[in-house]
């Protein structure tokens, strides 16, 4: 042969797939791979999208296997003399046509009672062909192999029309501090290779963490140890005095501490809260609250909060002073960066496709794009593989998400190697082929690359000493849908509700959850909690893009680089140290 194919590999990735196949069947495998110029991995997956759309899941024969090199090698087949080596990216990858002209299931379970196959654009009675003559149809190949995935679909990895019509590429749409005249591209002369890592205090989730084996009390020992944390640092900060029992009946005002929670199964509103203490102090039992006498609050079930109050009867508390506010300071250790060093970043949040098309043109924009302005730093924030796109969760693609996942970072992760750009991945729990449970562990990936780092979802890195907090989860929209505030529709929104992730030190202080998100209590205590303000907190959501200063943090909002059909924006910025002060100026781009 003239690659070196191995028959173990082969057996190996069938086995994956939990096809077991003979000797014969492994040297004919190998024998295709090496006359069309594939790897084993490859022609294992050409096998099962075949198989699936056109011998319903069939194992391998020497026949079938004969069959599919004819209807999908041949045409990239070259001749021995003019065939480039092989590698495991050079060959395009397949798109298939969901249209079987095979059999299927439901026509030889018909045809067993003398019953007339069902057809689709055929007369009625018309035959119906074996899987040994049958012939693909309509195979076409993607025009962007980089990108796109093997699927049934013929359109799936074909650009989104309404995309390439975007006449708003490249323009900035939101600014923040001193912009003007930046050409966003780091002097060649004065290169900067920040160091990368988890925060001291901030441990990233473990590849290995176990969840779903929490138990309801475990569960309600996290929510007491929340409340007791987050109210002993509210009375200390607000110099309250020891707090009372929620319960007991007090004339005059008292402070009391607990979680905010509502009455009923609907959305909270001023007449459905409740506060929840500490069981060992209130035995569980939540009580009401009116908050007539308050002329400006903003409440969200599961907030922590410090509350004057007068209680007459022990079944109600009447609010007459709140107080939610326990911000962290931001690091005491500036920077390590010099007087003339500035530390760029890049920030992206997926989807990074149109809901109608895999083809990830937005994300070949980007990698372009920081090909050609070459940051210090990438952040790619999840998901790459969005659970919720129609063509992933109908089953178009005819490959495995994680093998799909290992090309589409080869697609970014190549091209950025000669950059100097260092990538930061950050998972998500949408992610199809990842854990769909929040906090998150990082990616596994089946190779090493020079530069990338795995963060899990959330978390708190430490890049050349500036402390840059992320998480997928649209945090920021859960809050909204959830949030109760006086005055109505006054003030600040957008600030209002990511000053809640500040205020409440985590990441995801609502509770119960957004039903779209399953949260693991003893996970969300160990690594969803802020150890500090961090200089940035990225909160990628669907609500409108936006760059603030709260309390000495700057939140950035960057959107989805994909928003429906239509194209989204990233977030490009720029970190400095004057006098001691950290700086960050930053813009928000339409890709």
């Amino acid at each position: 042969m003239s690659r070196d194919i191995s028959k173990d590999n082969l057996r190996e990735q069938f086995n994956l797939l939990g096809v077991n196949v003979g000797d014969a069947v492994l040297e004919k495998c190998a024998e295709l791979c090496e006359a069309h110029g594939v790897d084993e991995e490859e022609l294992v997956e050409t096998w099962m999208a075949y198989s699936l759309s056109k011998l319903s899941g069939a194992d391998p024969t020497l026949d079938s296997l004969r069959q599919m090199a004819r209807a999908c090698f041949k045409a990239v087949a070259l001749p021995t003399s003019s065939r480039p080596p092989a590698t495991a990216t050079a060959s395009p990858l397949v798109i298939y046509n969901a249209v079987s002209s095979a059999p299927t299931m439901d026509d030889d379970i018909l045809s067993a009672y003398d019953t007339t196959p069902k057809t689709k654009g055929k007369f009625a009675g018309s035959t119906v062909r074996t899987p040994d003559n049958v012939k693909v149809t309509n195979t076409s190949r993607s025009p962007r192999a980089t990108f796109s995935p093997a699927s049934f679909s013929p359109s799936a990895g074909n650009v989104s029309a309404k995309y390439l019509q975007r006449t708003n590429a490249g323009d900035v749409v939101f600014s923040h501090g001193d912009t003007k005249g930046r050409s966003w591209r780091p002097a060649d002369d004065c290169r900067l290779r920040p160091a990368i890592q988890p925060l001291a205090g901030a441990p990233p989730v473990p590849a290995d963490a176990r969840y779903m084996f929490q138990q309801m009390r475990d569960g309600a020992a996290v929510l007491d140890y929340s409340v007791d944390w987050l109210g002993s640092q509210l009375v200390t900060k607000h110099d309250l005095g020891h707090p009372t029992r929620l319960d007991s009946a007090s004339p005059e005002q008292v402070w009391v501490v607990g979680r905010v929670c509502c009455d009923g199964t609907g959305r909270l509103n001023p007449c459905s809260v409740m506060l929840e203490g500490l069981r060992s102090l209130s035995s569980g039992v939540a009580t009401p609250c009116n908050l007539r006498l308050l002329t400006r609050y903003s409440l969200f079930p599961g907030q922590v909060v410090a509350l004057q109050a007068t209680n007459h009867s022990g079944e109600q508390l009447l609010a007459h002073a709140l107080h939610t506010d326990v911000t962290l300071p931001l690091p005491t250790i500036p920077p390590r960066l010099g007087p003339a060093e500035e530390l760029e970043l890049v920030v992206a949040a997926g989807p990074f496709t149109q809901m109608d098309t895999l083809g990830y043109q937005p994300l070949e924009d980007l990698v372009a794009y920081v090909r050609l302005h070459r940051p210090h730093v990438l952040l790619l924030i999840g998901p790459f593989i969005d659970c919720n796109h129609g063509l992933v969760a109908d089953g178009s693609l005819a490959q495995t998400f994680q093998s799909f996942f290992d090309k589409l970072l080869d697609g970014i992760l190549e091209p950025l190697a000669e950059s100097g750009t260092q990538v930061v991945l950050v998972p998500s729990p949408r992610d199809a082929h990842h854990h769909a449970v929040y906090p998150c562990p990082p990616y596994s990936l089946r190779r090493q690359y020079a530069g990338v780092h795995l963060a899990s979802d959330p978390c708190v890195l430490d890049v050349q000493g500036v402390v840059v907090a992320a998480t997928s989860v649209d945090t920021l929209l859960h809050l909204g849908k959830e949030e109760i505030s006086m005055p109505a529709q006054s003030g600040d929104r957008l600030g209002r509700l990511a000053s809640h992730v500040l205020a409440q030190q985590s990441f995801y202080p609502l509770y119960p959850s957004d039903e779209s998100l399953s949260v693991d209590a003893e996970l969300w205590e160990q690594h969803a909690r802020l150890p500090v303000s961090p200089h940035l907190l990225l909160l990628p959501s669907d609500l409108r893009f936006f760059i603030k200063e709260l309390s000495g943090c700057v939140v950035v909002n960057p959107e989805r680089l994909a928003k429906g059909v239509v194209g989204g924006s990233f977030a490009r910025l720029v970190v400095s140290v004057v006098e001691d002060h950290t700086s960050v100026s930053g813009e928000i781009v339409k890709i």
